[in-house]
């Protein structure tokens, strides 16, 4: 089987690398990559259109094209190579929008029975503020776009001053509707599906830390490191994110909106128990990295079971370690402007799983491009174990302005 996986940052990375473990994988390319992943061994095709991987696809009789992000997800993409008789497996646009509008995402919920935030909707500058002014703060306030903002799009406000800077920032680089949500207090977590329609695999849950710092008012970033398992839910726990997703998938059926992709839920463990935040229509980044480093089964005869919708009774079986994965990011990010065009040097031997994100080539070197550069991931018995091994490695890499959060795993 011949494969392409759509993408160029460290959860193509990590996808690519664990499909090209399957045995029913003949070849394998990542569209466009990244230069650092061509160090680790992957190919790389430096194709990033819809147009240009469909040409690539048909040129290469690639049988599986696995999408990475929600970009491309969003794009014509899955269209036009279904058109060519190319599986790909992605969720289509139109029910993509469980991501990209997280209104729609808060009306599945509700008619799917899912626990989630209360909310009020501002459809208005005016409106939105009016609504602020109405909160007391003895609880911070959630203010978040309702599209694409690459992680960036949520505010945790602790004050009516933040809040309304907030409203205005937020609502000039995204527009408006802003949602006004009541600030669930627990412990978040990831869960991780893999869905044919009907049916769906659980893939497993993971932890991740998405300020830039520990200070949890801190800037939000696409996230600075994770480990997985989540080590803080119970058996009864896992049991409702199955009846979650579960009862999604049959709510989306009921509106003639089948999903065949990989489902990410964004959860809150709090006293009363877990809720959904919002749903992504992908794998996370950089939960992936940690996340499929554990898994036993064949990623790839997953992902073909669920194309051919042929889910029912598949398992999904996870390594019994622990995995810590911790990102490397340029000086200035994730708020700008970025300290960019670096060389990234190694010291010695990474004994990990390196995965590189925001790199490019220059004069024949390898340099930091974006935000976030490379991640490294470690396994190990504990959690403890993983997260010194991860530390060990990433402190192995240096480029000028390099910054690392210093607590992933604690």
């Amino acid at each position: 089987m011949k494969v392409v996986v759509v993408g160029k940052g460290g959860r193509e990375h990590a996808l690519a690398q664990k499909l090209k473990e399957s045995s029913s994988v003949t070849d394998l390319w990542v569209c466009p990559g990244n230069p650092g992943m061509s160090l680790t061994g992957l190919q790389c095709a430096d194709v990033e259109t819809t147009e240009e991987i469909e040409r690539f696809c048909l040129q290469n009789a690639v049988n599986l094209v696995v999408v990475g992000p929600e970009a491309s997800i969003l794009s014509d993409l899955k269209q036009r190579l279904q058109s060519q008789g190319i599986s790909c497996f992605a969720p289509s646009a139109k029910v993509a929008a469980l991501e990209s509008s997280k209104l729609f995402c808060k009306g599945i919920l509700k008619d799917a029975g899912v626990p989630t935030a209360a909310c009020l909707v501002g459809y208005s500058e005016k409106e939105a503020l009016q609504f602020i002014q109405q909160h007391d703060f003895t609880q911070p306030l959630v203010v978040k776009a309702d599209g694409l903002a690459q992680g960036k799009g949520v505010w945790v406000c602790e004050s009516l001053a933040k809040a309304r800077e907030a409203v205005q920032v937020l609502g000039s680089q995204y527009g408006f509707p802003l949602l006004l949500e009541e600030c669930l207090v627990g412990k978040e977590l990831s869960a991780f599906a893999l869905c044919d329609g009907k049916d769906f695999v659980l893939l497993g849950t993971a932890c991740d830390y998405k300020r830039i710092t520990p200070d949890p008012f801190s800037a939000n970033t696409g996230g600075m490191g994770a480990y997985s398992p989540c080590d803080f839910i119970t058996p009864e726990d896992e049991k409702t994110l199955r009846e979650f997703f579960a009862k999604t998938l049959a709510c989306l059926h009921s509106k003639n909106l089948s999903y065949q992709g990989f489902l990410f839920a964004g959860l809150m463990k709090t006293s009363e128990g877990l809720f959904v935040l919002e749903y992504n229509v992908r794998l996370g980044d950089p939960e992936t990295q940690a996340l499929l480093p554990r898994l036993k089964t064949d990623l790839a005869q997953l992902i073909v079971a669920a194309v051919t919708h042929n889910l029912q009774n598949q398992v999904c079986e996870l390594k019994p370690e622990v995995s810590v994965h911790v990102v490397a990011v340029s000086e200035g990010y994730p708020q700008g402007p970025l300290n960019t065009g670096h060389p990234v040097a190694i010291q010695s031997r990474v004994l990990q799983q390196l995965y590189y994100a925001g790199v490019c080539e220059k004069q024949n070197a390898l340099v930091n491009s974006g935000g976030r550069v490379l991640g490294v991931t470690a396994l190990g018995s504990s959690k403890e174990q993983a997260r010194v091994l991860a530390y060990q490695d990433i402190h192995k890499v240096s480029f000028k302005g390099m910054y690392v959060r210093e607590d992933i795993g604690l």
